[in-house]
Formats: structure tokens, C-alpha cells, sequence
């Protein structure tokens, strides 16, 4: 969803030394012209009335820089340099975390929407202050940062008061694709407030608020006839949520260890067992190189997702799991959308490859891909007939 810019980012300087107007100069990898900025509003009070120079130790120039629209005009979000953000650290225990300020600079362009440099790497420094930005002007200002985020998400999830998609009865393939997409959407708008306001003390009522599932900023601790539904439902989707996120490091690391005890007891689908088996040999094969960007993390990523959305749809432990054949070609359809990635994904692997021991595996994990894929093929062919 945002633009995150910062691996890009060579040098820069943001300027609010002119009261309710914010502008900037950013060098960027590979590019002639720094990216100009020019927004309405002020930054928190730590840059207010100042001129913040900053410039990356080790810009890397092998990246292309992003395509981005010059100038960025539009209204300033978060900006400050000393944003304090949980930082994951190698240590003792599986929540081992640091707390860094960070460089946080968020604005919305009138074309490319939301912008951010987010990073504790980049040197800093001041101008002298021109101006002083009051504590009540810095909370009244990030309300303002709030309700611009509010309108982005709104844009964003298409939100339509009157769209009666989820009410419809027996909702063919292409309805469930629309349903689909915007449980997508929301999972992402989710994800980006979450990373954003994860670390406030009112996490739940700024979350809530920016999405649209309340109207309100205050947190109601009783339910009174004035409660819509939508809105408590969206407190107990809140609290899931973070208990997932929470949760995923976890999960994502042993999903594949998981035995008869597990959460898919009963009677997995057989196509779901292959998926799952072609997932767990990729893992053992690549687990040691994934660094979450290349071919190795791309397969392996593709083939989870593949393997633990079949499970999703196809399973068959529970007597009263009957999904709609609409849900299931919605589905199946996605998991080729995904097996087309892996294909690709584990082509680039074989063409570097060269440990012949290696490459067997590989071509036995595309084999099964590809295999999949048919099996795909054909179970929505007989859907679609029956």
C-alpha cells in the first residue's frame, strides 16, 4: 500500500521552516534530479520550525530507484525524528526487542498516495528553530495526520454503505473473487495501520477509527444501545488480529512440523497433502537461503500459501464444513494464480543451479507443481459441470 522509499533514499532534507508548509529535497539511487516535495501541514514538534538533513551511510545502487511522480505534492502525515519503534533483536527468547528512535517521514501525494521513509540507519542533523510548534498544535496536527490516513484506507477499501455483495445467497465464482479481494484489501490496511500504530498506547481506537469501523476516537468500555454492530465486532476483529500477528513468527516457523494433533485433524483433502509435502521439501531444501526476496523465498512462500489455502477450502474433517462450489473455484483459481509464481520461481532457481544433488530436488518439486496444477485444472472443470 505506501510507498517505502528509504532503501532508495541516497540523501535528503525536509523544510518546515515556514509555519503550516513542509517541503523537501530527496536524492534517490541512480537518479539525476532529487524528488521534490511540497506539502500543506507541519511536522511534529522535534522538526517543526527546523531544516532536517539526513543522508544514508550505505545507499545501495544497485536498486532501481522507485517510479514515483515529481513533484510530490499533497498533505505532510507523521513526520519525526524520534519516533520510538519495538525493534525484533537476536537475543535470548522469542520476544527479544529493543526500542530505536527512528526517522519517520510519512506524507500523502495527490498521486502515488502514501509515501514513507521509516528507518534508525541515516545520519541526521538541524538547522537552528524558527518557529516553535506548542504541544497542543503537535496533537491537534496529528489529529489532522488522522483523519487524512482515514480517507487513504477509505479510498483504498473501495468502502461502499450500500454494496450488498456479502449478502448474497449462493454467490457465484466470480462474486467470491470479488469478496476475496476485498478480505485482501482489508488484511493489507490492517497489516499497514497495525505497523504504524501498533506501539501507541490507544492502538485499538486509532485502528478502528482509520479503517471505518468507527466513527469515534474514544474507547466505549460498555456496550449501550447506541453501539452499531459493526463496531463491536470490529473491537473483538481488532483483538484477533493482534493476537495473530503476535503469534505468526511462531507459526510461519513450524507450520510444516505439525502432526496428528494439530489443528487439521480428520481427513485432509489429498491435493492438500501434496501441496503441503511439496512445501515442506522446498523448505528443507531452501530454508538455509531464504532471505524474504529472493527465488528461494518467493517458492517457498507461494507453496505455503498454496498449501495452506487448499487446507482452507478443501478440507473435509469437519461434517459440517460445506463451503459453496462458488468459495471453492474462487479459490482454486487464486492457488493457480500462485502455482503460475512457483513455476516461474523455481525455473530461476534451476537455471543457477548447479549441484546436480540440488537440482534433482528441484526439478522434482516443479514436477509436483506442475502436477498440482492439472489436478487444480480438472477439479474446477468438474465443478463447473456439476
Amino acid at each position: 500500500m505506501a510507498w517505502r522509499i528509504d532503501q532508495a533514499v541516497v540523501r535528503g532534507l525536509i523544510d518546515n521552516c515556514q509555519r503550516g508548509r513542509t517541503v523537501g529535497r530527496i536524492w534517490l539511487v541512480n537518479q539525476k534530479h532529487p524528488l521534490e516535495l511540497e506539502l500543506e501541514g507541519n511536522c511534529w514538534r522535534d522538526i517543526a520550525g527546523t531544516c532536517l538533513e539526513f543522508s544514508n551511510p550505505q545507499p545501495d545502487y544497485s536498486l532501481v530507484a522507485p517510479q514515483i511522480s515529481h513533484p510530490q505534492v499533497g498533505v505532510v502525515g507523521d513526520m519525526t525524528a524520534s519516533r520510538k519503534m519495538r525493534v525484533h533483536a537476536p537475543g535470548p527468547g522469542m520476544h527479544h526487542v529493543t526500542w530505536q528512535n527512528h526517522l519517520s517521514l510519512e506524507w500523502f501525494d495527490s498521486v502515488n498516495g502514501r509515501v514513507l521513509i521509516e528507518t534508525p540507519l541515516f545520519d541526521m542533523s538541524f538547522t537552528h528553530r524558527h518557529w516553535q510548534l506548542t504541544q497542543d498544535e503537535e496533537q491537534q496536527q496529528i489529529r489532522r495526520n488522522l483523519e487524512v490516513m482515514r480517507h487513504f484506507m477509505k479510498a483504498y477499501l473501495q468502502q461502499d454503505e450500500n454494496d450488498k455483495l456479502w449478502s448474497k445467497e449462493n454467490a457465484d465464482e466470480f462474486d467470491w473473487e470479488k469478496r476475496l479481494q476485498e478480505s485482501d484489501r482489508l488484511s493489507d490496511a490492517f497489516q499497514e495501520l497495525l505497523e504504524k500504530y501498533g506501539d501507541d498506547d490507544d492502538c485499538h481506537e486509532k485502528i478502528s477509527y482509520a479503517i471505518g469501523w468507527s466513527h469515534t476516537l474514544e474507547a466505549e468500555h460498555e456496550i449501550g444501545e447506541e453501539d452499531s454492530i459493526a463496531e463491536l465486532e470490529a473491537e473483538f476483529l481488532i483483538e484477533e488480529l493482534l493476537e495473530e500477528d503476535e503469534s505468526r513468527a511462531w507459526r510461519e516457523s513450524s507450520w510444516h512440523d505439525s502432526d496428528d494433533d494439530d489443528a487439521m485433524e480428520g481427513n485432509p483433502h489429498p491435493l492438500q497433502i501434496k501441496a503441503q509435502e511439496t512445501a515442506s521439501m522446498a523448505m528443507v531444501l531452501l530454508a538455509d537461503r531464504m532471505d524474504g526476496t529472493g527465488a528461494e523465498s518467493r517458492l517457498c512462500s507461494q507453496l505455503m500459501m498454496i498449501a495452506t489455502k487448499l487446507a482452507g477450502t478443501l478440507h473435509a474433517g469437519d461434517e459440517e464444513f460445506d463451503p459453496e462450489p462458488g468459495f471453492i473455484l474462487a479459490m482454486l483459481k487464486r492457488c493457480l494464480y500462485w502455482l503460475n509464481d512457483a513455476i516461474a520461481s523455481s525455473a530461476e532457481l534451476l537455471e543457477r543451479c548447479q549441484h546436480p544433488a540440488e537440482k534433482t530436488s528441484l526439478e522434482a518439486i516443479r514436477a509436483a507443481i506442475f502436477d498440482i496444477r492439472a489436478q487444480i485444472t480438472e477439479m474446477r472443470r468438474e465443478f463447473k459441470q456439476n
